[in-house]
């Protein structure tokens, strides 16, 4: 019966499978290994399903033959990693340093040549997008038309980057550098919740613009410099696990894109990260249906200590073990909690999985849900009232504009603060009266030092 499940031929439905499951736990391990060995590692034929490591996989499956001398060009990507650094002041210049030239990367041949220096990028066309962006925006706010703020963040998320473009991106509150400070700071001083290690880099405009350009069309030079970028830039140790993400996007849904561990994929760290925001920006293609901009609008790359389960939670999303986690709507203005639900909330969860007729992995991850729904909901209720009393006091110490809502996840007898959001922006703020939910004014135009 349960071989069956992930072939389409089955004779009980997902609701009766968790049953039989409950019941019979020892089947849960047969349950998973079926999953594993039928799904778990199939290649979509959906981009959008594709996670970082199968692409960093079908990349390397391209060979170059060129005729070009090894040494010097592993001498140029240094010197490129190096100005990076520069770049994003995570190294001091000494007195003779240079930038590369055009000409001197020119030199190299096309399908080898790095696409990046630490002063140089390639584009996709020639003109500066801030002159569109920022007609869109004008437009936008002198008619109040939407389809000009439409094309605006459309805009943000897939015209080439310039200088002022970058520091548009870089206005958006969500992206965890805007918070994260803040948290930080509160956690310490009321020392209930924790904040995992967390390191968030302003990813220099080089690197950034390659999320822009064809990710499959990245020579092999491009990619080792984002990798030893960030090898050096998150400090990071071949023996460590780590979660990473965008400043606003972690693509957990496909838990292998955020989890990072073993020595190969902690050095090919910087290549994931340029795939998931180079994906989550596709979204907002023309090409995409339906057409999704926000997901990545910033430009920050965070690398997170990754937090060991402690409590044997079974695992969806590919990986992602199932935690209580919930998620307090507040006002910083007035320091009131405006609403409370639980993260893995059931309406939301199988409404999400109720497509699962057909994809498996969907399949898989009801029946898990369905399984640990009362642990979930169990530990919600034991701790509501201990949550809302921390949160209270934890927001009397954060010095942040308007509403939120804070990601706090359980693991064993610690709260973790995992993630923040503007409140209007954020799922399942119903649990707040309507009547006190406020809409934010969105600052796009940074202040421009002359």
């Amino acid at each position: 019966m349960l071989r069956n499940l992930f072939k389409r031929k089955q004779t009980l439905n997902k609701d009766q499978i968790a049953e039989l499951l409950k019941i019979h736990p020892e089947a849960l391990e047969h349950f998973e290994h079926l999953y594993e060995s039928t799904s778990l590692n199939n290649i979509d034929d959906n981009f959008f399903n594709i996670n970082s490591k199968q692409a960093a996989s079908m990349r390397k499956e391209d060979k170059i033959d060129v005729d070009y001398d090894a040494d010097e060009l592993l001498s140029i990507t240094h010197k490129i990693v190096d100005e990076l650094l520069i770049v994003a002041g995570l190294k001091e210049a000494d007195e003779d340093f240079k930038f590369m030239t055009k000409e001197e990367l020119n030199a190299v041949p096309l399908s080898v040549r790095p696409q990046l220096s630490g002063s140089l990028i390639q584009r996709d066309i020639g003109e500066y997008s801030y002159i569109a962006l920022l007609s869109q925006y004008m437009k936008w706010k002198e008619t109040g038309d939407m389809r000009f703020y439409h094309s605006f963040r459309q805009g943000l998320d897939i015209l080439d980057l310039d200088p002022i473009t970058y520091e548009i991106i870089g206005m958006n509150p969500n992206s965890m550098g805007f918070w994260l400070p803040e948290v930080e700071k509160a956690v310490e001083i009321t020392n209930f919740f924790k904040s995992p290690k967390t390191k968030v880099i302003k990813v220099p405009l080089p690197i950034l613009q390659l999320t822009r350009l064809e990710y499959s069309q990245h020579t092999p030079a491009t990619i080792k410099i984002v990798n030893d970028f960030c090898m050096k830039a998150f400090d990071l140790d071949v023996n460590k696990k780590y979660f990473v993400k965008t400043g606003t996007y972690s693509s957990k849904f496909d838990f292998r894109n955020a989890l990072v561990q073993g020595e190969q994929e902690v050095r090919e760290l910087g290549e994931y990260l340029l795939f998931i925001h180079f994906q989550a920006l596709q979204m907002a293609s023309p090409l995409a249906q339906p057409i999704i901009y926000g997901v990545s609008t910033t430009n920050e790359w965070v690398v997170r200590e990754f937090i060991e389960d402690v409590e044997s939670n079974p695992k969806i999303y590919k990986g992602m073990p199932l935690h209580t986690e919930y998620r307090v709507f507040v006002d910083f203005d007035t320091k009131e909690i405006l609403g409370m639900s639980p993260y893995w909330r059931e309406d939301v969860m199988k409404k999400s999985f109720s497509s699962g007729e057909i994809d498996n992995h969907e399949k898989h991850d009801y029946i898990v849900y369905k399984l640990h729904e009362d642990t979930l909901y169990r530990r919600y209720y034991e701790n509501e009232n201990k949550i809302l009393e921390e949160v209270k006091e934890l927001i009397s110490h954060i010095n942040l504009p308007g509403q939120w809502s804070i990601d706090i996840m359980q693991n064993g007898d610690d709260f973790y603060i995992i993630d923040m959001a503007l409140a209007t922006q954020s799922a399942l703020n119903d649990c707040v009266d309507p009547s006190k939910l406020k809409r934010v004014e969105e600052k796009w135009i940074p202040q421009l030092q002359r």
